[in-house]
C-alpha cells in the first residue's frame, strides 16, 4: 500500500510543481510585460523628436496617450484576474489531488481486507 500511495505523492507533487513554476514564470512576464508598456508609454508622454509642435499633433498625441493609457490598464486588469483564475485553478486541483490520494487510499484498503483487518486490530 506504501508504495502505490508514494507513487502517488511523488507524481502529484511533480504536477503541482509545474503549475506553481508556469505560474510563477507568468507572474515574471506579466511584470516585463507591463514594465515594457509603461516605458514605451513613457516614450510617447513627452514630444517626438523632429516632430512639428502643432496644435494638432498635440492633440493627437494627447489621444494616442489617452488611448494607450486605457490599453495598459486594460491590459494590467486582463492580467491580473488572468493570474487569479490560474491560482483558483491550481487550488482547486490540489483539493481535488487530496481527495483521490483519500479514495486511492480506501481502494488499497478494500484490495487489501487482511492488511485492514491487522490494522483495526
Amino acid at each position: 500500500m506504501e508504495k502505490q500511495l508514494e507513487y502517488f505523492d511523488v507524481l502529484t507533487n511533480t504536477q503541482k510543481q509545474v503549475f506553481n513554476n508556469l505560474l510563477n514564470a507568468q507572474k515574471d512576464l506579466r511584470i516585463q510585460w507591463m514594465e515594457a508598456i509603461g516605458k514605451t508609454h513613457a516614450a510617447f508622454t513627452t514630444t517626438i523628436p523632429g516632430l512639428p509642435e502643432t496644435p494638432q499633433t498635440k492633440e493627437a498625441l494627447n489621444q494616442f496617450n489617452t488611448w494607450f493609457s486605457t490599453v495598459a490598464s486594460n491590459s494590467q486588469s486582463a492580467t491580473e484576474e488572468a493570474l487569479k483564475v490560474q491560482e483558483n485553478c491550481i487550488s482547486a486541483y490540489e483539493k481535488q489531488l487530496a481527495i483521490s490520494r483519500e479514495v486511492l487510499k480506501s481502494f488499497i484498503d478494500i484490495a487489501n481486507p487482511a492488511k485492514a483487518k491487522a490494522k483495526a486490530a
